[in-house]
């Protein structure tokens, strides 16, 4: 159960930015630069700075954001020949 939840919480921003909402435009190391913006709301105008708000006093994601980054950094260090193709 505690392996299946870090799992699940692992690498939150490349889920984020991978996923179907395609939350993050960037080329390369889309999930580090998706948690990045989600704690600073850099390069977010109207409601998209919202989340970052959202995500401030919720307490948790602050955490969960800061403690994925080295792992969203090395899913994103392990796809970069897929994201060079698209």
């Amino acid at each position: 159960m505690l392996l299946a939840s870090t799992l699940t919480l692992a690498s939150c921003g490349t889920f984020l930015a991978r996923g179907i909402s395609n939350y993050s435009n960037h080329d390369y190391y889309t999930g580090t630069q998706t948690n990045i913006e989600l704690l600073t709301s850099h390069n977010r105008e109207g409601y998209d700075a919202y989340a970052t708000v959202v995500c401030w006093v919720t307490i948790v994601c602050p955490a969960v954001a800061i403690v994925t980054l080295p792992v969203d950094m090395v899913v994103d260090t392990a796809l970069l020949p897929v994201d060079a193709m698209n």
